[in-house]
């Protein structure tokens, strides 16, 4: 497994190289498409291309231009060895030679296929030079006179790209043409060699890929990969004896470390084993002992490490055990006393529902003398009376229908406006609206109370309006009401909203001051903290107070 890991690693290595080794030479043929491929659209090549075939004078005397340009672009380029630009008709120019590029431009103008691509045409050698050559047929601007602009490369500029890459001691990198020829080799022998048929089946079969090979007489990880761009072939030898020379005394060394290291392992376990079996047997112990009962032990706390840790967890757990213990029996104690609570409350209610049956019946006895007298004033009275007590009685511990409260209200009034003449009462309320509110039962009553008492009769006025009026807003509803006497002062105001906001604690509430918090705190109950009392105005004009109730 190490073996291979080692050779997987090394390929991966190898490949991220030869694809280094390619973007670098990819970028510099781009290099030179973008230096020499302008001379093509000058109009010193076009009127060679033009004039040139005309005649010795033309072929001299369009030469120059295009000589000079080639100077200019092949200054402080040691690397280009010449340029040249050949006519449709064969006649050259060159930096170097001309008979060689005419002797070249057949061979040439068949390997390129489009006009304005750079072609890479394959190896030359002059005068002991070895040359790379690149080409690129282009046409005279306007006219159909056509030629082929030919750089040759100096190959060991290229070659200096792979020498300066190493493998190891003794890897190394070399480069194949797309026809499968040496382009660079360390052994310069082998310079436009075929490369071993198992190298060119396997980058006929694949694009890039890396494995053992064997064509050598010995064993190499090989690895390859095409450019797309110049269609070389980068190859990466590495010896495999060379990649696993050290893993014979890595193994070894690892043995012995290994065994070291299990043998003092083994000691340490022993002795680590036994002190935490030790203290685990007094952690078990205490363990039993609370689970027959005995919550009074405690586990010693001068233990260090893990153990002191658990010992400490176990004495902080039974501590928990015994506030849980005190907590449930106290929590068994309260629930004892709402229990009790709730048949004090149950009794109450049947009392209550005992005790106005005989009011209810002496109302009645009222009621038949009032209409056998012809006095309907009493008859209606008392009837709204007995309404009121039977529905303060009944709804004491639920919800009932705005509809329903308001008819409350309205028995309510219909007293008041008898006991005050000059009383004008006004309520606007959505009819399709009330039946579908559902309201806490006396929730008006005490505002409507506290109007008559702290607005009017406080201050020695005879009661003049009340006005109940209600919209929806959003998914609340919203009752105000107001009435015209004097109001309370702001410090009270302001009080109450705070008390209602919860910036108050309740129990500092005098007697006095119960009925509108009792409405509130029973509308939360039953709604929540976004429903309750607020009072919108009070001054010497009146007091608005507002209901908020769920839709």
């Amino acid at each position: 497994m190490t073996t291979l890991t080692i050779q997987d690693n090394t390929i991966k290595l190898s490949r991220q190289i030869t694809n280094q080794m390619s973007s670098r030479v990819d970028t510099y043929f781009m290099e030179m498409v973008k230096l020499t491929l302008p001379m093509t659209a000058q109009s010193a090549s076009a009127q060679f291309l033009d004039k040139s075939g005309e005649g010795p004078y033309e072929r001299l005397l369009y030469s120059r231009p295009v000589n000079k340009m080639i100077y200019n672009v092949m200054v402080g380029r040691p690397d280009i060895y010449g340029i040249s630009i050949v006519s449709q008709e064969g006649v050259a120019t060159s930096s170097y030679s001309n008979l060689f590029a005419q002797k070249r431009f057949p061979q040439i103008v068949q390997r390129l296929e489009q006009p304005g691509n750079f072609e890479i045409v394959g190896m030359e050698q002059y005068n002991d030079v070895r040359l790379l050559t690149m080409a690129v047929k282009f046409f005279s601007p306007g006219t159909q006179h056509w030629g082929v602009l030919i750089v040759d490369l100096s190959l060991n500029n290229i070659s200096s790209i792979a020498e300066d890459v190493t493998l190891g001691d003794t890897g190394f990198v070399w480069i194949a043409d797309r026809e499968g020829r040496y382009l660079y080799y360390p052994d310069h022998r082998k310079w436009r060699e075929n490369i071993p048929e198992s190298y060119w089946k396997r980058i006929q079969n694949s694009s890039e890929g890396g494995d053992i090979e064997h064509a050598t007489g010995e064993e190499m990880l090989v690895t390859y990969g095409r450019s797309e761009l110049t269609g070389f072939i980068f190859f990466s030898e590495t010896p495999l004896v060379e990649v696993n020379r050290d893993l014979v005394k890595l193994r070894n060394t690892t043995i012995i470390i290994g065994s070291v290291a299990l043998t003092v392992g083994i000691v340490v376990a022993l002795s680590v084993s036994f002190s935490l079996s030790r203290s685990i047997i007094v952690l078990q112990r205490l363990m039993k002992q609370v689970e027959i009962g005995n919550i009074d032990v405690h586990a010693p706390e001068n233990k260090r490490g893990e153990i002191g840790y658990l010992y400490r967890r176990f004495n902080a757990m039974v501590n928990e055990i015994n506030n849980l213990i005190l907590t449930v029996t106290a929590l068994q104690v309260k629930e004892k006393e709402m229990e009790l609570k709730q048949l004090d409350s149950k009794m109450q209610a049947l009392q209550y529902q005992i005790n106005p049956h005989f009011l209810y019946n002496t109302l009645e006895i009222v009621n038949s003398y009032a209409i056998v007298e012809n006095i309907p004033v009493i008859s209606r009275v008392v009837h709204s009376l007995a309404r009121i007590f039977r529905y303060s009685v009944e709804n004491h511990a639920k919800t009932v229908p705005l509809s329903v409260e308001l008819s409350h209200i309205n028995d309510y009034l219909d007293i008041q406006m008898e006991r005050f003449e000059n009383l004008r009462v006004h309520i606007e309320m959505d009819e399709s609206l009330v039946s579908r509110i559902m309201a806490v039962p006396m929730m008006l009553q005490p505002l409507l109370e506290n109007a008559f008492r702290h607005g009017y009769q406080k201050h020695k006025l005879e009661p003049g309006s009340l006005h109940i009026r209600a919209e929806r807003h959003l998914e609340l509803f919203i009752i105000d009401v107001a009435d015209n006497g004097h109001g309370m002062e702001p410090e009270v105001r302001d009080y109450y909203n705070r008390l209602f906001q919860g910036g108050i604690e309740h129990e500092t509430l005098d007697g006095a001051r119960l009925g509108l918090w009792n409405v509130h705190s029973r509308i939360q109950l039953f709604y929540g903290h976004a429903c309750g009392l607020h009072i919108v105005r009070s001054d010497m004009n009146g007091t608005v107070i507002r209901i908020t109730l769920p839709l």
